[in-house]
């Protein structure tokens, strides 16, 4: 095993100078649990972020060409190039920790150990599971189960050698990719052959003990009450649930 700080980055996406008080929260949240490890800024070449670096001077900056953050689909094709992967290669894992995340501990090392090359909160891309209340852990369990769900890409933790190697195999086999990240990395990676083999992924149950996302008090019930790791997009999906335990201020 690498030691722990060539072990894991932690990658914060940004596109813009000028955060909102949300994206704020999220990223004092961030350093204040997980500063201790390597945090890396990815942004356009010429976004000039030095404000940041100011206030948290351990951060690095990595640039990509701007093109790369028109937009969700250029986003989307930023993910799924080798190049971005070999910017890591110094990690054996990285965290992708978009700024509508939000971490509660730091486990980091701890699910770096567990043995998956991809860890996301379970999503379900249909709006009656957006928001379910307490009382409907079993609706949102067994959709969860019966249905294909992705591992959500906006809070993720990624082996950087099993992701150069799935994207080199795909590239083989497949034509470019066209659509959410994510999902290639978790539904076409339980889908296709043979991509299934090259790609090791949690259960739902696992992946809800890292993050929560759609219908999180319905989830706090089925994780008997205990909090994830963290979690995704908390202002997006029922910010009332999420009152009681993150601090706006």
């Amino acid at each position: 095993m690498k030691d722990q700080d060539s072990t894991v980055a932690v990658v914060i996406p940004i596109y813009k100078s000028a955060l909102n008080a949300l994206e704020k929260i999220s990223l004092r949240q961030c350093m204040k649990v997980l500063g201790r490890h390597p945090v890396r800024i990815v942004k356009p070449e010429s976004l000039n972020l030095q404000n940041l670096k100011e206030e948290f001077t351990a951060i690095e900056f990595i640039s990509f060409d701007d093109s790369f953050f028109k937009g969700i689909d250029s986003y989307n094709r930023l993910m799924i190039s080798a190049d971005f992967y070999k910017a890591f290669l110094a990690y054996e894992f990285i965290l992708i920790h978009q700024l509508d995340a939000y971490v509660f501990r730091d486990e980091l090392m701890d699910w770096c150990k567990k043995g998956f090359d991809y860890i996301g909160a379970p999503s379900l891309h249909r709006e009656e599971f957006d928001k379910l209340p307490p009382g409907s852990e079993n609706i949102f369990a067994t959709a969860i189960s019966s249905n294909r769900f992705v591992l959500n890409g906006g809070l993720s933790l990624r082996r950087v050698p099993a992701f150069l190697r799935y994207l080199k195999i795909y590239n083989l086999f497949y034509p470019k990719w066209i659509g959410n990240e994510d999902m290639l990395f978790s539904q076409e990676a339980t889908r296709l052959l043979p991509m299934k083999m090259f790609l090791k992924l949690p259960t739902w149950q696992e992946a809800l003990r890292f993050s929560f996302e759609k219908s999180p008090a319905a989830t706090y019930e089925i994780t008997g009450h205990q909090l994830p790791f963290a979690c995704h997009a908390w202002e997006r999906y029922d910010p009332e649930f999420w009152n009681s335990f993150i601090s706006m201020k």
